[in-house]
């Protein structure tokens, strides 16, 4: 079977937009990464189509509309963590057509949610499962740093001989603040592709319990 795992990340969090989860659709994308297994490892398609002139202007390679939309189509499942109710409804904001994406979906969050009656976030089951963790404490991380890259873009505000050099060294804090992102998110992506096989091979998944602090575990089928 052919599988990606896709994560996407926002311009905005919830606590900044009316009606929060019930308005995903306001989030605005900045990211869209693809996993696509490779024996053991994943390689990666990157796409940005909201900020793609800012993100050419420092040589960071993504991938075009087409190439993704290529590689979701003719893929056969798609994994996600959330992408049910998060990710395919910020990408349909993005004027991407998921409706054919929706119907390969595999939504660990979705299958755990049926089977533990509750829901669980990514970096509970992957420290867990194998200790595994997330690069940013919280999205709202990933949003301040996608944010802070693009106020860099804009140069060097000041009025001073050095404005040229002022100014590469903004473009290069953006570069960075946006290659943390791309990793952030390529971190989820690995971790919900771990999660994955996980399954596959014990058709479950153990969790951590907050309220006693003791380890559970929950049956699932991949």
């Amino acid at each position: 079977m052919k599988i990606v795992v896709i994560d996407t990340e926002t311009i905005r969090w919830s606590e900044e937009v009316p009606g929060r989860w019930a308005n995903v659709e306001s989030f605005g994308l900045t990211i869209l990464v693809i996993g696509i297994p490779n024996n053991d490892s994943l390689e990666f398609q990157v796409c940005s189509p909201n900020y793609a002139d800012h993100l050419s202007r420092l040589q960071l390679q993504f991938s075009d509309r087409e190439t993704i939309e290529t590689t979701l189509n003719e893929a056969e499942r798609i994994v996600s963590f959330n992408a049910d109710n998060f990710d395919f409804r910020i990408l349909e904001s993005a004027q991407f057509d998921v409706q054919q994406w929706k119907g390969k979906s595999f939504d660990i969050l979705t299958q755990f949610t049926r089977k533990a009656g509750h829901r669980i976030n990514l970096e509970n089951l992957a420290k867990t499962q194998f200790g595994g963790s997330k690069t940013f404490i919280t999205a709202q991380q990933a949003v301040e740093f996608w944010r802070a890259g693009l106020e860099l873009m804009r140069g060097w505000s000041g009025k001073n001989a050095d404005k040229q050099y002022s100014d590469i060294f903004c473009r290069n804090v953006a570069k960075h603040l946006f290659q943390k992102v791309i990793e952030y998110c390529k971190q989820d992506v690995r971790l919900t592709y771990q999660l994955y096989q996980h399954i596959l091979e014990n058709q479950s998944l153990s969790y951590t319990d907050q309220r006693s602090d003791t380890k559970k575990i929950v049956k699932l089928v991949g």
